[in-house]
Formats: C-alpha cells, structure tokens, sequence
C-alpha cells in the first residue's frame, strides 16, 4: 500500500508561511479582545497535561476536491470542499494530527466568502495519512475536536484564503488541549480557529486524492469514480482537485472575560494578502 504523505514548505516559501502566521496572529488579536494570544499546550496523545508541549500556531498541509456551479445569487459559482489535512512537524512523535473537513461557499460578484461546513481533527498513532485507510487516513483515528465553520474570505485570483471557525460545544476531548496555566480545555466555552491557507490546482496522478477525497468523501459520481479516467485540467470550472499549505491557531477567551464580536473576514483576507505580496516582493528583490 503506499502512503503519500505532504512534504513540509521547501526553505523557499519560509516567508509566504511566516506572513500567513502573522495574518492569523494579528487575526486572532483582533477577533475577540479577551482572547489569549500568547498560545496554548498541546497533548497529541492525549495524556493530560505533564506531557505536553507549548505551541502558538499549527502549519498544516493536505489535499482537497472542489465541486462547483454557477450561482445567480452571487454572480459567480457556489462551491463544496471536501479535503483533509495533516498538522506538520506537530510537537509528538507518537501520534500525528489529521483533519478531515467538508466546507461550502461562494466565490462571485455579489458574494464571496464560506457559507457553512465542518472541521473535524484527530489523533492518530498509525501515521498514515494520505493513504486509503479511512478517508485519506485522516478520519480513522480519535477524534478530539469539531469546529463549524462560521465565516471567511477567498481571493479567486491568489486563491488566498482565510477561514474561522467555532469550537462545536462538546466536542474536545480532555488531556489533548490545555491553556498556559494548565487548565484543560475541553469544558472551556468560546474557542475558535483560524486559519490562512494558499490553495493550488494540481494533477493528483499518483495519489489517492480522487479515489478517497472525491469518491469515497465528496460521493462524486463523475470522471474517475465511474470506470473513466480521472483527467485534471485547470480550465475545468465543475471540479478540481487542489494542494493547500497554511498555519491555523486557536483563540481562546480568558477564564473571566466574556467574548466579543469576530470582525469582517474581509479584515482577514486584506492582511493575509497584503502580507503575502510583502513575501513576494521581498523574495524578487532578493533574487
């Protein structure tokens, strides 16, 4: 069986990564003002809290397949994603980090953002992610948190994206997540996440993407789920397969403070994407 796992960011985009931490950072600061930026305590096997280990972001890489269709209501194409991601360099060697995620929006004229959808994130000791096991290898560990997606924004000519998304009541489970005095969050109310991605069409020969993402997780019916071959091509405006990177944090309200108001993801989307061209003019100077 072979398993496919993403590669980490090659040194080369080390400033593209840097500028999304820094939008999701200066994103987290501004979501909520009782929100506690400084990071949290992360347990990926879920031990409790003497085993774990302080982080302030998470890099995240993985694979998607993408449905869409013209929409009157945005003057544009109302879309369905349905993907998986793997937490790179996660602070364990024992179990590794998946996230499995069905999210909807609409990119257009009128409307341009997400609408709805779910992230689902779990802890694995098998280590075999991008493989056929479960979907992708991403869903067929212990699931430890959901957060409903709640807003964000997409930039359809970078194909930019930043997301967030409310911890779904009830759904962490203890001895994963703790805040910096050691308190377990999982009765902990008010915590999102956000997140900033670059997403790229790519030919998925040579990966389970079609056979697990779009098949199995999205039940496309289509080119490569019915006896045809799957053929990529970036001019196809139904479906596409795509690669994302980016970094996602949590935002975590203080014991004592009441949460206040998420700004407009179009607040997002202007830093990620002013601080990505900043990325960019600074790597052809240096070049």
């Amino acid at each position: 069986m072979q398993v496919r796992i993403f590669p980490r960011p090659e040194p080369r985009m080390r400033a593209t990564r840097l500028t999304l931490l820094t939008a999701v950072t200066a994103l987290a600061a501004l979501s909520q003002s009782a929100q506690a930026t400084s990071g949290w305590y992360l347990n990926a096997a879920g031990t409790g809290w003497s085993d774990a280990s302080f982080v302030s972001s998470l890099n995240v890489a993985g694979a998607g397949f993408i449905e869409q269709a013209f929409s009157w209501q945005s003057l544009g194409f109302a879309f369905e994603e349905h993907g998986a991601y793997q937490i790179v360099g996660a602070p364990t060697s024992s179990h590794d980090l998946t996230v499995s995620y069905n999210i909807t929006g609409e990119v257009g004229l009128l409307s341009n953002g997400f609408t709805g959808g779910v992230i689902d994130l779990y802890s694995d000791s098998v280590f075999d992610f991008g493989s056929t096991n479960g979907s992708y290898g991403a869903n067929n560990g212990t699931h430890i948190a959901s957060f409903a997606v709640t807003g964000g924004q997409i930039d359809p000519l970078t194909r930019l994206v930043g997301l967030q998304a409310n911890l779904v009541g009830g759904s962490m489970a203890s001895g994963y997540f703790f805040d910096v005095a050691g308190n377990d969050l999982s009765d902990r109310g008010g915590i999102s996440l956000s997140m900033g991605v670059q997403s790229t069409i790519i030919d998925p020969t040579g990966t389970h993407i079609v056979s697990e993402l779009a098949c199995e997780q999205a039940g496309f019916t289509g080119a490569g789920c019915n006896g045809r071959p799957y053929r990529a091509s970036f001019l196809n405006l139904g479906w596409s397969t795509v690669q994302d990177t980016g970094v996602a944090t949590l935002n975590i309200p203080a014991l004592s403070q009441p949460v206040t108001a998420v700004p407009e993801p179009t607040t997002a989307l202007m830093m990620l994407t002013g601080l990505l061209g900043l990325a960019a003019r600074q790597r052809f100077n240096k070049g």
